[in-house]
């Protein structure tokens, strides 16, 4: 029989952990439009209890609140904040999360406001 050498032995004890997805919990930066078509910086904030703020224009004041749960590499996102255009309904996207980007592509989204041009979009991780 083969002696294992440790480095084989400590890759496949630590590899599951290695392969687990990355988490959503934390601050997004993702570009956005104004009304009259200025770029301007959003900052999304996933919090670990399920919640999720927005503060459009990154300029310190939320403007929707709304809590989401994933599944795989699904989001569904329900917005909280009776003022927002998008109150009650639920949006799915598909994530993909490498490194500091995150990738959303619209799964099914009854708000056109939230779902913008339906083309998928960006956040880097806030640093």
């Amino acid at each position: 029989m083969k002696k294992q050498t440790p480095l084989f032995i400590a890759l496949f004890l630590f590899t599951p952990f290695l392969m687990t997805a990355q988490s959503i919990v934390g601050d997004w930066l993702m570009d956005g439009k104004t009304p009259d078509g200025q770029t301007v910086v959003n900052k999304v904030s996933f919090n670990a209890d399920g919640t999720l703020a927005v503060d459009f224009g990154n300029d310190g004041s939320i403007d929707v609140n709304a809590t989401y749960t994933v599944d795989g590499n699904k989001i569904s996102m329900k917005d909280t904040s009776k003022e927002s255009p998008c109150y009650g309904t639920v949006g799915i996207y598909e994530i993909k999360i490498e490194g500091n980007k995150c990738t959303a592509k619209v799964v099914e989204d009854a708000c056109a406001v939230r779902k913008g041009d339906g083309k998928p979009g960006t956040m880097t991780r806030a640093k």
